[in-house]
């Protein structure tokens, strides 16, 4: 009984199958087929879109260690730049410096000759009085002061000039 073949049962059964998938394949094979496809595009865009974002990162990167580097040189170019000009403004204030003892030193010089000339000139000054008076002392003579003037001239011109000495 169990292997006796029921020839109408087998038909209708065939029919049955047949028409699911017709059914199946009208209804719900396309839809389940299109979702399969709109599922791979989705996953082949998510992919390109992470293609992508991945070079602009790496992109991104490139552009961020040049900007590093770029800033590095312009940093050690300022540092640079400023230990260049705390050099010059040290080299032109030590200039400045000795060009002014310099000139102090030939302002104390000239203050020192020009103190002597007038040691010296107040010095014959009273060189010249003492002699006058003891020209006029020794002489007893009635010189009028045109005269000892003339003297005394004579003999400043004999004292030696300071600026020989």
């Amino acid at each position: 009984m169990l292997l006796d073949p029921n020839v109408g049962l087998i038909i209708w059964t065939l029919i049955t199958f047949v028409f699911v998938l017709l059914v199946l394949g009208k209804f719900v094979w396309g839809p389940l087929t299109s979702m399969l496809d709109e599922r791979e595009t989705s996953i082949r865009e998510a992919l390109d879109l992470a293609d992508k974002a991945r070079a602009e990162a790496s992109a991104a990167a490139e552009e961020n260690k040049k900007a590093l580097a770029e800033a590095q040189a312009e940093a050690q170019a300022a540092i640079n730049k400023a230990r260049d000009d705390a050099e010059r403004v040290a080299r032109e204030v030590r200039e400045r410096a000795e060009a002014e003892a310099q000139q102090l030193l030939e302002q104390a010089r000239q203050t020192i000759q020009q103190e002597r000339n007038q040691a010296l000139q107040a010095l014959r000054q009273q060189t010249a009085e003492l002699a006058i008076l003891a020209a006029g002392q020794l002489l007893e003579e009635n010189l009028d002061s045109e005269k000892n003037r003339k003297i005394v001239d004579d003999f400043i011109a004999r004292i030696p000039d300071a600026q020989q000495n």
